[in-house]
């Protein structure tokens, strides 16, 4: 019988499935590659950024493991603060008008989750929990991929622990919420805040006009954009405890690199 850890996926390996779906869900939103047989209010077109939502999941997953199995958690934050710097410049050549990192998100969760441990260290677990809190929270104001809820993604799979079925549960309800509850109430939302300034009757209108739209694309769109991110939850499930080969920098550098790299070809293309 083959040892536990020969079987199974190690975390390179499943880290390299995450930067291929990363990179098919860029070419999505950058290139729209479906946009000439679909129209944009048909579910098929965002089919490149339906498999894109199997990149996100992965990687929080193991910000979160970072956070419990380093050996230098200072270290470990000054890598993820560098090149949530870093990939700033990219995400500003690439999207001018609101590019966000999920870097960002991911270096507030991890400075959230230190405090957490530091704090809780010392006894001061009211402390530590509000620290990492307003951590999570700041993911939001400071333009990190996700918002808070992306940071409380981590922060939910690190307090799981280390059982493998509780970190799961953990992140497949992080997803639901984003993905479904959160897309909910922010297609539902402008609607409610309607009710206190102008009343029944024009909530009422308002809801006459979301609901169609609502049922024929935004539920199966959202419920879809869920369904696939939860889809990781099946190749994690595989993870054997292992670091695998491949370079640690390869997926710090990854990032910022098929941005730009990605830039050019549609600049290239564009001036064709």
């Amino acid at each position: 019988m083959a040892d536990l850890h020969e079987r199974g996926l190690s975390a390179a390996a499943l880290k390299y499935l995450a930067a291929v779906f990363m990179v098919i869900d860029h070419v999505g939103m950058l290139f729209t590659p479906l946009a000439p047989f679909f129209p944009p209010d048909d579910l098929r077109y965002y089919l490149f950024r339906y498999l894109g939502r199997l990149a996100f999941p992965i990687f929080a997953f193991f910000v979160a493991e970072g956070c419990r199995h380093t050996h230098n958690f200072r270290a470990y934050l000054t890598r993820l603060g560098i090149f949530a710097l870093v990939t700033q410049v990219p995400l500003v050549i690439v999207q001018p008008e609101g590019g966000r990192s999920i870097v960002v998100t991911f270096f507030l969760a991890a400075l959230g989750i230190w405090c957490w441990e530091e704090l809780g260290r010392k006894g001061h677990r009211l402390l530590a929990a509000l620290a990492l809190g307003l951590c999570v929270l700041a993911a939001q104001p400071l333009q990190g991929d996700y918002g808070w809820l992306g940071a409380a993604t981590v922060a939910a799979v690190y307090l799981a622990g280390a059982d493998r079925q509780r970190q799961l549960w953990a992140l497949g309800l992080s997803l639901v919420c984003y993905y479904l509850l959160g897309a909910l109430w922010a297609y539902w939302d402008p609607a409610i805040t309607l009710l206190p300034s102008q009343g029944w009757a024009r909530f009422l209108l308002e809801l006459r006009v979301r609901i169609p739209y609502f049922q024929r694309f935004y539920l199966p769109y959202s419920l879809l954009m869920t369904a696939f991110a939860c889809l990781t939850l099946i190749p994690l499930s595989f993870y054997n405890g292992t670091r695998g080969r491949g370079g640690r920098w390869f997926f710090y550098w990854f990032y910022p690199g098929h941005l730009v790299v990605l830039w050019l070809i549609q600049v290239l293309i564009s001036s064709m």
